[in-house]
């Protein structure tokens, strides 16, 4: 028992991360627990233990209420955000910093129960996370009372400053967190995008409101629940939005999408006099990866090359899925030799990454063989205005030289300036109006 109990612990993801990220973790888990304690025994007693238990029963109320939208919100990222944290911000402001620590753990040991599999030490950093930020926020409302004053108006302005902490607290760590745990993470993977800003925002608000109403009785804690779950409705319309642009398989833009940007891009081109390029790719017989190895090891290969494409490219680029195994890059800015410069960087990055080693990390096929499994693109480039003076045109031309590619032995980039009306390759015909999808070739 007691050598399977040690292996378990040796098998613990904890022992998985970097140093810098094992210490960060560590530390704020003691550092927690030790307030925690300094908290529960500085408590001078258990009045307003019924503000604790209508804050926690309420909150779990309006949890349970809203679990279907969450799970629905959760399958849209990694990094997810929810207007949980109002019922901490509404404890850290009206109670004692041990009772308001109660109400942080007793709603995340009930998370930890109706989550099923979840990975230990990434729970206790979390709610470690969350009693540090109660404690933070409870400091800055008695600071920001001594400071005000006792009027309204300054009650209103503490009460705002301490859900500003809590929300500052929790982005912090967090952040700092996931950019140790995953090495190179974007802004908006470490913090959020404007989006999730605006969950902290309205779960800070909504605190506010729910402590005022509080103060007067716990039962206002209750009339907060219809209120919170409609609010928590009506966090799904950005991820609706981004999902009806995303094209699934790849998460690269639909086509649609697609073009509604660049024809924007389009009328800036032509007010700033300015250059633009699109790019037509497609991947080298990709037909025979579907047949050789199954379509679940392509659509592999399919994200892969997506994810190489993306990294590959500025931000201010628009990438999308033209179709099949097809994808389309607006560059703006772009004149000719900096689009083939683009289009060359690209090609040599699909034809040098290891796609075996990347597709056999989510499947695990014995025929992907990292010596053999390998993929390359040919591409088409057509730039504004030489090319066409509109979306149309501009993939149309590059259509034909991404065939000339083909054509000339695939593993290649050619120009449709470079192509003449008589030589160039006749492609079958395929709708390229707005919303749609090409149809693939499988060449």
């Amino acid at each position: 028992m007691v050598a399977q109990s040690r292996r378990s612990v040796r098998k613990w993801a904890l022992w998985t991360l970097t140093v810098p990220a094992f210490v960060f973790v560590v530390l704020v888990d003691f550092a927690a627990l030790g307030y925690g304690v300094q908290a529960f025994t500085e408590l001078p007693s258990w009045h307003g233990i019924d503000l604790v238990a209508a804050l926690t029963v309420s909150a779990l109320i309006a949890v349970e209420g809203a679990r279907r939208v969450e799970n629905r919100r959760r399958r849209g990222g990694a990094l997810h955000k929810d207007l949980a944290p109002a019922w901490m911000i509404a404890a850290a402001i009206i109670l004692h910093p041990a009772l308001a620590i109660l109400v942080v753990v007793l709603l995340r040991i009930w998370w930890r129960i109706r989550a099923g599999k979840c990975i230990p030490y990434r729970w206790a950093f979390s709610t470690s996370v969350h009693v540090l930020a109660v404690g933070a926020a409870h400091a800055v409302f008695s600071s920001a009372r001594d400071l005000f004053g006792g009027s309204e108006l300054a009650l209103v302005a503490s009460m705002v400053v301490t859900a500003i902490t809590f929300v500052a607290t929790d982005t912090l760590l967090c952040g700092l967190a996931i950019s140790l745990i995953v090495p190179g993470s974007s802004r908006q993977e470490t913090v959020g995008g404007i989006d999730d800003l605006c969950i902290d925002a309205t779960a800070a608000m909504f605190g506010c409101l729910l402590a005022g109403a509080c103060l007067i009785s716990p039962w206002f804690a209750f009339v907060a629940i219809p209120i919170t779950l409609t609010a928590q409705r009506a966090l799904l319309l950005g991820q609706l939005e981004s999902e009806a642009q995303t094209d699934p398989k790849t998460s690269l833009t639909r086509v649609d999408w697609w073009r509604r940007q660049t024809e924007e891009m389009l009328r800036r081109a032509r007010t700033q006099r300015e250059p633009m390029a699109v790019l037509l790719i497609d991947i080298d017989h990709f037909k025979q990866v579907n047949d050789r190895h199954g379509h679940l090891v392509g659509d592999e290969a399919l994200r892969a090359v997506a994810t190489i494409l993306r990294s590959a490219i500025r931000a201010k680029d628009v990438i999308g899925r033209f179709g099949g195994e097809e994808f389309v890059i607006a560059l703006p800015d772009t004149g000719i030799d900096e689009a083939t410069v683009t289009a060359d960087r690209l090609r040599n990055a699909v034809a040098g990454s290891p796609l075996a080693a990347m597709c056999a990390g989510v499947l695990d096929s014995p025929d992907l063989d990292l010596n053999t499994f390998h993929l390359t693109v040919s591409i088409g480039v057509s730039v504004y205005p030489a090319d066409g003076i509109t979306v149309d045109d501009l993939l149309q031309c590059a259509d034909r030289a991404m065939y000339a590619a083909k054509a000339a032995g695939r593993n290649r980039v050619r120009l449709a300036a470079d192509l003449s009306p008589m030589t160039a390759p006749k492609p079958a015909a395929r709708p390229v109006a707005s919303g749609a999808a090409a149809p693939t070739d499988h060449s």
